[in-house]
């Protein structure tokens, strides 16, 4: 009966509108009926718990650090040393658009700031050389789902404390998938610009090389900075993103100055109100994964996905074709708070390491936020665009195709996933 009234009133809250926080919160209200009462101390307990945390505090810190990078003129700097790099193979752009985002990506940890701050730049270079306004804004919306695998990312902080994994673990993990994505994109852009004859750019001068470099280098070190730190043992992730956010302050408004107060006032602001959202998701998700673990949903589940699947691999297949659909109806933070409390023991019974995990799900997420219906990325690359959700959905097939591959690669072999991390987690 709780299993009952649990998928049927999340259900209908979400088809009601109702934020994310407030459905999982009245969820286990019903719940706490169900068993007798409405303990309001535990409530209270468990809700205050789920963010007092110092891991927690990557959150708003790593959103900082995305916001200041947006508005300091870093994106630009970025695109035009990869236009520099990249931009005279055949199709350059596209090449660009990728290897920009794989950079970005070590110091934003969202996708919707890459299609946000970066996809403005490229779609507008990209339309302005001739590339179709469809394809240009596919290949960006695809691009930037590498944000939240490459480390820093904010999706792998709210898994680990969600899993209880090691969160420096599962950034040293993103590396070498989100490195896969990039590749596997930019020989997708290859194939595109030889059958459909894309523009390429020139060779640099080793002088325009050299200018570019310049200009890019101190945003260059960011991704360095934090994930050396992180590897080398300097500072914790949650240590880290402090690190990103004065380094972000110093580029921004000392080195560059390109941030006035004003601009910082309303990052300030906007960061705010994204954590306070994002608090309240966890904190909220703290209380719901309380009360389904006393009214044994779990285990119930766990009984129906091992109906399922009798080994790991065949619970991998099983896990990465519920999180594809998932991942197209529920926003990525949402959907790793709610879910994880009930996987746990599936991860368990199948012996499925949590940090290789990690990567898949968020992987399988990053899916879900470029199709519809409900898909963030495709929304808002649609907008900056000026591309119908149907046009930008069908030009994303290949890309999506791709990325299933790598998503497959990953899934069944995850030394892929888990060789930098054993490295240093031994």
């Amino acid at each position: 009966m709780a299993m009952v009234v649990f998928i049927g009133a999340l259900l209908f809250l979400f088809l009601a509108a109702m934020p994310v926080a407030f459905s999982m919160g009245f969820t286990s209200l019903l719940l706490m009926l169900m068993d007798g009462k409405i303990l309001y101390g535990n409530i209270a307990q468990k809700m205050v718990g789920g963010v007092n945390s110092f891991v927690i505090l990557a959150v708003p810190l790593f959103l900082l650090a995305g916001k200041l990078l947006n508005v300091g003129g870093i994106t630009d700097r970025i695109f035009k040393f990869c236009h520099v790099c990249v931009g005279f193979l055949p199709g350059g752009l596209g090449h660009v658009n990728v290897a920009s985002s794989i950079i970005f990506s070590g110091m934003s940890g969202t996708a919707v700031s890459d299609a946000a701050g970066l996809g403005t730049i490229e779609i507008k270079a990209m339309r302005n050389a001739g590339y179709p306004k469809g394809f240009s804004s596919a290949i960006t919306a695809a691009s930037s789902t590498i944000g939240p695998i490459i480390p820093p990312s904010l999706p792998m902080v709210v898994y680990g404390v969600s899993a209880g994994a090691s969160i420096g673990a599962l950034f040293l993990a993103g590396l070498i998938p989100g490195l896969l994505m990039g590749l596997a994109m930019m020989l997708l852009m290859a194939y595109f610009a030889k059958k459909k004859n894309y523009p390429r750019g020139n060779y640099p001068t080793a002088k325009t090389f050299f200018i570019a470099l310049k200009e890019a280098f101190l945003p260059l070190l960011t991704p360095v900075i934090i994930i050396g730190g992180i590897y080398q043992g300097i500072f914790t992730p949650t240590e880290a993103a402090v690190v990103a956010v004065v380094y972000g302050l110093l580029l921004s408004g000392l080195i560059y100055r390109e941030l006035n107060w004003p601009t910082l006032l309303q990052v300030f602001r906007e960061t705010a109100r994204d954590s306070a959202v994002l608090g309240l998701i966890l904190a909220c998700a703290t209380l719901y994964g309380n009360i389904i673990m006393r009214a044994k949903i779990p285990m119930q589940v766990l009984d129906f996905f091992t109906s399922l699947a009798h080994s790991q691999w065949t619970m991998l297949i099983v896990l990465n074709i519920f999180l594809l659909i998932v991942g197209a109806f529920m926003e990525t933070i949402s959907a790793i708070t709610i879910l994880m409390p009930i996987m746990l023991p599936l991860l368990d019974k199948f012996d499925i390491d949590p940090v290789h995990f990690g990567v898949i799900i968020v992987l399988n997420l990053m899916i879900g936020l470029l199709t519809p219906p409900f898909g963030i990325v495709l929304f808002v690359i649609s907008k900056i665009g000026e591309v119908g959700i149907i046009q930008l959905t069908k030009e994303l097939l290949p890309f999506i195709a791709v990325l299933l591959v790598v998503l497959g690669l990953i899934t069944f072999f995850p030394q892929i996933v888990l060789w930098l991390p054993s490295l240093m987690y031994t």
